[in-house]
């Protein structure tokens, strides 16, 4: 699973190009896939909230679950709980922020989110 997902991003990445808008998206909705696939929660986001929507249709709109600031501070919180995570993170971030990854950018970008007002 984990170097289907390594070579998903590989080729993205050749796809795309480093930096893209594009290759930004894909790449954290394949990682926050497999984010959900590992079952991380945090305050019941993704999978308890989803069931939730699916037992009491209009819970949460689609827009709850397509904020991409949303799914940002999901996939950065993951990246510190699992280390696959963060392993992913690691081989899509210097394409993204042209720096190499650390709890401590981790930490930088879920603090500007939740600056932002972003919650779960």
């Amino acid at each position: 699973m984990k170097a289907n997902t390594i070579w998903l991003l590989g080729e993205y990445l050749v796809d795309d190009g480093f930096g893209s808008k594009e290759f930004y998206n894909d790449a954290m909705e394949l990682i926050r896939s497999e984010a959900i696939e590992r079952d991380i929660q945090f305050d019941g986001y993704f999978r308890m909230k989803w069931e939730i929507e699916a037992e009491n249709v209009m819970s949460f709109d689609s827009e709850y679950f397509e904020d991409v600031q949303r799914r940002d501070l999901y996939v950065f919180l993951s990246g510190l709980v699992n280390q696959d995570i963060y392993e992913f993170l690691e081989y899509i971030w210097p394409s993204i922020f042209d720096e190499d990854i650390s709890e401590n950018n981790l930490h930088r970008e879920i603090y500007k989110l939740k600056e932002k007002g972003v919650t779960f």
